[in-house]
């Protein structure tokens, strides 16, 4: 088992593709905590897997109290953190640019960005003093080129490109590596209400030379890796894993959506 005896955290890790994460972890033998913030599914992860090593925190990320809350609780457990995996986030309604609601934009930057900072600041401090720790932020391919639609979501997710090069500057002299993920459309996670209509699957698989979307299996199996002794070389960088997207000319998933399409 690759994660023996190692203590693992990851944000949003209660359904979707935090908790397919969380499950590849334990299969490992990690200890595993995980919070969201909906408390009816942090309370379904901890009964499902209550023959397991795992924590689970009612917490939103926006909430630096209830972080740091959380935080002190897996120290005082299992008296460390080895791998902080920044999952949580939210996607905008998709509009076009002119159109974005200031509620809509500033809910982005606050999940995205703000509180995928204080989550990293607060593990981190504590990684610092321990002298070790892996933070893998989950991106967005989105956030290397943008979309049309995705604005809020695509800037606050190219802030976190940003954090991860520069707290990998900082941190890495203390033995915290910092390492970005920027998958293009999965199978799975925030987009599992999405691929219920065949119209949106087909589509999306368009939108990528190797015609399909991502495997969950195939970013799980990615962070895996990065998290593992053989990829700490790996530091201050943000792996894309989109198929080909990145660079290849397809329709916005906003206008197949406006045209009616999806119907």
């Amino acid at each position: 088992m690759r994660f023996q005896d190692k203590v693992v955290f990851i944000t949003g890790g209660a359904k979707g593709l935090g908790r397919a994460m969380a499950e590849a972890f334990l299969a490992e033998g990690a200890s595993v905590a995980v919070n969201a913030r909906n408390a009816e599914s942090v309370n379904r992860f901890a009964e499902e897997f209550k023959e397991k090593k795992v924590l689970s925190f009612a917490a939103d990320i926006t909430s630096y109290e209830d972080m740091e809350k959380a935080a002190a609780k897996v120290w005082d457990a299992w008296g460390r953190v080895d791998v902080l995996i920044n999952n949580a986030g939210i996607v905008n309604p998709l509009v076009p640019s002119e159109k974005i609601k200031k509620e809509n934009f500033d809910m982005a930057i606050d999940v995205n960005l703000k509180g995928t900072f204080y989550v990293s600041q607060i593990f981190g401090r504590r990684m610092v003093e321990q002298g070790s720790g892996r933070i893998i932020n989950m991106i967005t391919q989105v956030a290397l080129s943008g979309e049309k639609g995705f604005l809020p979501y695509a800037m606050s997710k190219a802030g976190l490109m940003v954090m991860t090069r520069n707290l990998a500057s900082e941190w890495s002299r203390h033995g915290v590596t910092v390492v970005g993920v920027a998958p293009g459309f999965i199978a799975g996670g925030m987009n599992e209400g999405l691929i219920r209509k065949q119209a949106f699957v087909d589509f999306l698989s368009k939108k990528t030379p190797i015609g399909r979307m991502a495997k969950v299996e195939e970013i799980t199996g990615l962070v895996l890796f990065l998290a593992s002794p053989g990829a700490q070389y790996i530091n201050g960088e943000t792996i894309v894993v989109d198929g080909g997207m990145t660079g290849y000319t397809a329709e916005p998933l906003v206008d197949f959506i406006m045209a009616g399409k999806g119907k």
